[in-house]
């Protein structure tokens, strides 16, 4: 099976063309592809005409280079209207005419509980859901649990975390598949998909913070007992690092860009006091500043983004409950002392995030396409186009069906 993960980030499309083994469900990275456009902004699509040409290009792209058919296309979604809720609920178990009140739970049970949670969540008519992840059970005074059915109670507790978008949003991504016959598409929280392409189970059970830093958007994940429990954007990424030392600096953004990649230290006491920087600027002179002036430059606006970052951990008191490193990728995390400036800030063990589960060129799998990667890896992981076991043994069924009939002509 063949499967396109699709990350419509800020500035690049990157996609990760992916086969799923039948009898393992072992994901290998056959191609990776990159190309630039300006169809959005802070990770939401805000031309769709644009985004359909640099679809277009992606798609002419893959039939020069893959002669095989598709059989699934997983995109990501991201941006400032992309919103996640919580909710809790409690239903009683019991009727009036059971005597001891007393029911085994059943899968209808669950559904009725993780139903009336989601409406406890914040939604309205203009929004649709992307995801709905079940947090832990109660029954009655019991210790909670991840799975209720067959145990017995009066009552049933449950909380449920909601992600979901605009339709308006919705509907603008994915009519850029639909606009060229594609309709075997899922849509993915851009975060997730990062999160799931360097975590593994373990990670998740053990407990696990994930955070990607973007050109324009960073994004923060939190696994604990081996259940989402917080997955957000944050409208800010090293984009705004490359802006400011534009301004401060006194020069282009290429300039300043190529600047940050190769002179900036984030963690400004690593810096070069005495080391001299030649920056040229619209005039014929060229200025000069210290490294450790253009590190403080950028250590201050990477220190607001990570104030952001670890407001939301502390909100959830997760800090407390996860003892694993904290996980950083994303393209801005290749700037010099990311990881360090994170550990003096949260006082924890920072570590850079690898892709794992996956089987391909690892020199390949640079953080710029750990979200298209991971999105397909969600996708198998989640089982979310339904396939299981039936879908796959009706494809074997049917492809020697086919090679059978090839052999009698």
């Amino acid at each position: 099976m063949y499967i396109l993960g699709i990350d419509l980030g800020s500035k690049y499309l990157k996609a990760a063309l992916c086969v799923k083994d039948a009898e393992t469900d072992e994901i290998t990275v056959l191609k990776l592809f990159k190309l630039p456009h300006k169809a959005s902004k802070q990770g939401t699509v805000i031309d769709v005409v644009k985004a359909k040409e640099a679809f277009g290009t992606l798609m002419d792209k893959l039939k020069l280079e893959f002669s095989e058919q598709i059989d699934y296309f997983v995109l990501s979604i991201s941006g400032d209207n992309v919103n996640s809720y919580s909710g809790t609920s409690t239903i009683p178990l019991w009727k009036q005419e059971n005597e001891d009140r007393r029911v085994k739970i059943t899968k209808n049970h669950v559904n009725d509980v993780l139903k009336a949670a989601k409406m406890t969540a914040y939604n309205k008519d203009d929004k649709v859901e992307l995801h709905s992840i079940p947090q832990e059970y109660q029954i009655d005074d019991q210790p909670a649990t991840q799975n209720p059915i067959d145990m017995y109670g009066v009552k049933l507790r449950s909380s449920v975390y909601v992600i979901q978008t605009d339709k308006s949003n919705m509907e603008n991504l994915t009519s850029i598949p639909e606009s060229y016959s594609i309709d075997n598409h899922k849509v993915v929280f851009a975060p997730l998909a990062t999160a799931e392409a360097v975590l593994d189970e373990e990670d998740k059970e053990a407990g696990a913070i994930v955070i990607s830093l973007g050109d324009q958007t960073t994004e923060l994940v939190v696994y604990l007992n081996g259940i989402l429990r917080m997955a957000k954007v944050i409208p800010f990424g090293s984009g705004n690092i490359t802006k400011d030392l534009k301004i401060l600096l006194k020069t282009d953004y290429a300039t300043a860009n190529a600047i940050k990649k190769e002179n900036a230290n984030a963690f400004s006491k690593d810096a070069n006091q005495e080391k001299i920087i030649e920056v040229p600027n619209s005039s014929a002179q060229k200025n000069e500043y210290t490294e450790e002036h253009i590190s403080k430059i950028t250590e201050a606006r990477l220190k607001e983004i990570y104030d952001f970052v670890t407001r939301e951990i502390y909100k959830g008191s997760y800090q407390r409950q996860i003892h694993s490193p904290v996980i950083i990728t994303g393209p801005g995390s290749r700037l010099n002392g990311a990881d360090k400036l994170f550990s003096e800030i949260n006082n924890s063990r920072t570590v850079k995030g690898k892709v794992t589960g996956v089987k391909g060129k690892a020199e390949d799998f640079t953080e710029d396409y750990f979200t298209a990667i991971g999105l397909v890896k969600y996708a198998v992981r989640n089982d979310i186009f339904g396939d299981g076991e039936d879908s796959e043994k009706k494809k074997k069924i049917w492809d020697r069906l086919k090679k059978f009939v090839s052999d009698l002509t």
